[in-house]
């Protein structure tokens, strides 16, 4: 009788989910909104694992029981935090019958997904923003992470703040005129931004809603716009800034460590190359890894570890 395991990563915008059986063979992926509980009410997130759930094994819905779920969460920063979000989680899923249930920070599933070196880090920026590592000495260390009010430099959410207040300071003459105040019109089909507040604040962004403005900065600022090309390098700045501090903590500069980029913001190769070149002229033997799968598949790989 076939065993299975069931992988998820849930994010601040989506979740991936993914069933596999003993073999690994995959029986089926599912996708839907976001759990994070920083960003999703309760029983929105729960809806949202189900339904990625019920989508995953919908080409077997007789199963019933996994042998091991583990879930990569975002936003989980302390004991209580993963006590309590595993708590929610395991009564969401309560109608399936599981073994073994373990619940991480979803940058954990995400560098086990980029690299199987004992000396690895890795750094998220998506909607948010984590850096997390480990070396051979079992030592590990982390930065950022703590959310948007206390953290999230050099994420999507913090270009997009910078983004709205770019656009206002242009407006009223407090700052460079920039070509952001057009494009924060249009994105929000206003016809100038004294029109905004309403689009804001009734109700209040999200902040996904705030993160997805950071693609208005990287048009501009490929566009050669001063503005938005000054908060890409204050956002990159960020980025090293938090690998060179986890680095530090972790890195001998003899060994190899690989260094695993993941998020959204990270894919853009404008943003990606300008962080490797700046973290090569300070440290020696790193080895950038591009991820190959998507980090749904590290949480596979530990859920198959026996």
């Amino acid at each position: 009788m076939s065993e299975y395991y069931l992988a998820v990563d849930g994010g601040g915008t989506k979740t991936d989910v993914m069933c596999v059986d003993e073999t690994g063979a995959v029986i089926g992926t599912g996708s839907s909104g976001p759990t994070s509980l920083t960003v999703s009410a309760i029983g929105a997130a729960s809806f949202n694992l189900i339904e990625a759930v019920r989508v995953a094994i919908e080409s077997k819905p007789e199963i019933r029981q996994f042998k091991k779920v583990v879930f990569g969460l975002a936003g989980v920063d302390t004991v209580e935090e993963r006590d309590r979000a595993e708590e929610i989680f395991r009564r969401a899923l309560s109608h399936y019958q599981f073994e073994e249930f373990i619940l991480l920070n979803d940058s954990e599933i995400a560098l086990v997904n980029g690299s199987d070196s004992p000396n690895a880090l890795i750094l998220v920026s998506g909607t948010g923003s984590i850096c997390y590592g480990k070396n051979s000495q079992g030592q590990t260390a982390r930065v950022s992470g703590m959310d948007y009010l206390l953290a999230d430099q050099g994420s999507g959410y913090s270009i997009g703040r910078k983004v709205l207040h770019a656009a206002v300071k242009s407006f009223d003459g407090r700052g460079q005129k920039t070509s952001l105040e057009g494009l924060v019109c249009e994105h929000f089909m206003v016809p100038k931004v004294s029109y905004l507040k309403q689009e804001v604040y009734n109700p209040d962004l999200t902040k996904s809603e705030v993160a997805r403005l950071s693609r208005l900065c990287t048009k501009a600022a490929i566009a050669g716009d001063e503005v938005a090309q000054k908060i890409l390098d204050e956002e990159i700045q960020e980025m090293v800034l938090s690998v060179a501090t986890v680095l530090n903590r972790l890195h001998s500069r003899e060994e190899e460590f690989d260094i695993v980029f993941a998020g959204a913001i990270l894919e853009l190769e404008t943003i990606a190359s300008r962080v490797r070149e700046q973290l090569s002229a300070q440290f020696s033997h790193l080895n950038f890894v591009r991820q190959e799968k998507d980090p749904v598949c590290g949480a596979v790989k530990l859920a198959l570890q026996k």
